[in-house]
């Protein structure tokens, strides 16, 4: 019965199909690279991501309801809208690092490998911690 709905809100022009633009979709990439998010976007969800992307570039406000981290990290550095639903969703912009959970040696987010080169552990990912500003003793 959903997939009858469905089929009859696309013939009625309720529901559009749309496909984003290859620009998009590049400048998508480029953003979740940046911030170590590519390895875990799918190819759906950077296309969700590029339309929402090219929608908002028309004068459109689009919004996301997801509560993927990655897919809200990469909303959030391109300015677009997002609200989670069962979780608390991100507050600031995350940039990732992979590390061992075993002898916490961290590597860089786009590293070739899945396990840890030191001692053979599945690599993990945490977001880098916010540098504090360093005080200054003047005594």
């Amino acid at each position: 019965m959903a997939r009858v709905r469905f089929n009859v809100a696309i013939e009625n022009g309720k529901v559009k199909i749309k496909m984003p633009q290859e620009e998009y979709s590049n400048r998508i990439k480029t953003s979740a690279k940046k911030v170590g998010d590519s390895y875990l976007l799918s190819e759906t969800d950077t296309q969700l991501l590029a339309l929402a992307l090219e929608l908002k570039t028309q004068g459109q406000y689009p919004e996301i309801i997801t509560d993927d981290y990655s897919i809200q990290n990469v909303a959030k550095q391109n300015n677009i809208e997002f609200y989670a639903l069962a979780t608390f969703g991100i507050r600031r912009l995350l940039e990732w690092v992979r590390y061992c959970p075993a002898c916490y040696k961290e590597y860089p987010i786009n590293n070739s490998f899945n396990v840890c080169q030191v001692c053979g552990t599945e690599l993990k990912r945490k977001p880098k911690q916010k540098t504090s500003k360093k005080r200054v003793n003047y005594f």
